[in-house]
């Protein structure tokens, strides 16, 4: 699981071409390929301008994108490419398999090194590199960070980025490439006198003196697609993340439960951080037989790093109802629209909201000249694009039936479809196919009752230890669809195909 290059690419900007800004190959790697491979299958690796012009053809960065060109637009091509991983045509050969991905408007490729050398195309599933690669990728992604739009090779963090690949990845194969890990190995002036207890790689660095603190910071999103309709059922997940953030001296042990409130299902699903030494991730459905008795909690056993990660991955299945119920309806013609939403929050749901607004995009359609809205709560605006309104309900669902409707009336100005416009233009969405979308955040509560039981908390050796325990329920994608046109939805396979 080694790597043989690494290339980092500025993309062009209007007349400014691009170019690569940052370049690292491994011998060592080098010559293993050249040994695993055969003389006719090995392809040495380029220059930089010769590759920045292989990924710009492919990537269509280039003049040529709206021109035919055999070794990216067939149909072989496109049906086997499997991306992030392309095939970069050189001079010398063809690249395979090259991960790139986009961040802060930089180009990120590697190259990894394929053991089985002599098959041109094994499976991806079964190539441990390309997931070193892209893991590796999105971890000197996040070294770098963002940066100004005249990069160059001059940049101080590409040449920090030096230090952090020798320490992260000696002679080409990655070991540790967590970004905090690695700076504290960096960072950290070197200790002569042998330590009391073993110290794990992924801690180099110790904390001495200082208030010891724990944190825990739950944030839960849900994501649902409502139709409000008799013949398709509304869809929903909850799922949401437990992050840490520790600071204690040495290397202590931390012991925590999961819990969940009464009268809410367990949580299932629960995927740990490495530093975990035992966990319940085993279902705990408590004593059913009990009203109001509340699922048995998760159960962990950790060691901290120094840095915020995340403890826990979990999902909650078998929540029975959405926090927000919602209604659509649209009518009208490419020149006006009448539009009417109604919203109720479900009981027991908190009714406070940090903010809940409520958009409807206009796709396909000239940009709205006029709106004539009431709202039972909130305010109506149009979005700076002028093609949407944002309806902002508030902070909480007034009156006793917690319910608010807003009823409007949009024009919109004569569409012109040869004219390009920077809103992102859904092709399904034309005539009554349309959609409003719900965002909103809750804080100090999870719909699926997840909290952090502070008394149960234990910190070996035991230490004075300051506790915060934080929790948010927040919208990933909540999407209703107008109830008098078309929706996109997805059926289930049938419960035989999946035998």
């Amino acid at each position: 699981m080694s790597v043989r290059a690494l290339w980092i690419i500025k993309l062009p900007v209007g007349d400014v071409d691009g170019n690569v800004i940052f370049e690292r190959s491994f011998p060592t790697v080098e010559k293993r390929a050249r040994l695993l491979t055969s003389t006719d299958n090995y392809v040495t690796l380029p220059e930089e301008n010769q590759f920045y012009d292989a990924v710009a053809t492919e990537l269509g960065l280039n003049v040529q994108s709206t021109q035919f060109v055999k070794s990216r637009d067939t149909c072989l091509k496109i049906l086997t490419q499997q991306k992030p991983v392309y095939e970069i045509t050189t001079v010398e050969g063809k690249l395979w398999p090259v991960i790139i991905i986009e961040q802060h408007g930089l180009l990120f490729c590697c190259l990894p090194l394929i053991e089985d050398g002599n098959n041109k195309r094994p499976p991806l599933v079964t190539l441990p590199g390309v997931s070193v690669g892209f893991s590796l990728l999105l971890h000197i992604a996040d070294f770098v960070g963002p940066q100004p739009q005249d990069v160059d090779q001059n940049s101080p963090k590409l040449i920090k980025l030096c230090n952090y690949l020798c320490y992260a990845m000696p002679f080409g194969t990655p070991m540790d490439l967590n970004v905090s890990t690695v700076k504290g190995c960096i960072d950290s002036k070197p200790i002569h006198s042998v330590p009391s207890e073993k110290q794990p790689a992924w801690k180099p660095v110790l904390m001495k003196g200082g208030k010891s603190h724990v944190q825990f910071v739950i944030t839960e999103n849900v994501r649902a697609v409502l139709y409000d309709s008799h013949t398709l059922n509304d869809v929903w997940e909850v799922y949401g993340t437990v992050n840490c953030k520790a600071e204690l001296e040495g290397i202590p042990d931390v012991t925590v439960n999961l819990s969940v409130a009464p009268n809410h299902p367990p949580l299932d699903h629960l995927i740990v951080h490495p530093c975990v030494h035992t966990a319940d991730t085993d279902e705990s459905t408590g004593n059913a037989s009990i009203p109001g008795s509340s699922p048995g909690p998760r159960r962990l056993r950790f060691s901290p790093p120094l840095e915020n990660f995340v403890l826990c991955h979990y999902t909650s299945s078998h929540i029975q109802k959405l926090p927000i119920r919602g209604c659509f309806k649209m009518k009208g013609d490419q020149k006006s629209v009448n539009l009417l939403v109604q919203l109720k929050l479900q009981e027991n749901v908190k009714n406070s909201f940090d903010y809940c607004e409520l958009q409807i995009p206009f796709h396909n359609r000239g940009i709205i000249v006029n709106i004539e809205s009431t709202t039972t709560a909130g305010t109506v605006i149009v979005g700076p694009d002028k093609h949407r309104i944002a309806w902002n309900v508030g902070q909480r669902f007034l009156g006793r039936s917690l319910e608010v409707e807003m009823n409007a009336k949009v024009y919109f100005k004569e569409y012109d479809a040869s004219k390009k416009s920077e809103f992102i233009h859904d092709l399904f969405c034309v005539g009554l196919n349309a959609y409003a979308q719900l965002f909103f955040k809750i804080s100090d509560y999870t719909l699926s009752g997840c909290f952090v039981d502070q008394k149960s908390v234990q910190v070996y050796p035991s230490t004075k230890t300051k506790l915060t325990s934080v929790r948010e329920l927040i919208v990933s994608d909540y999407k209703i669809w107008n109830i008098l046109g078309d929706s996109k939805m997805a059926f289930p396979p049938p419960k035989n195909m999946l035998s």
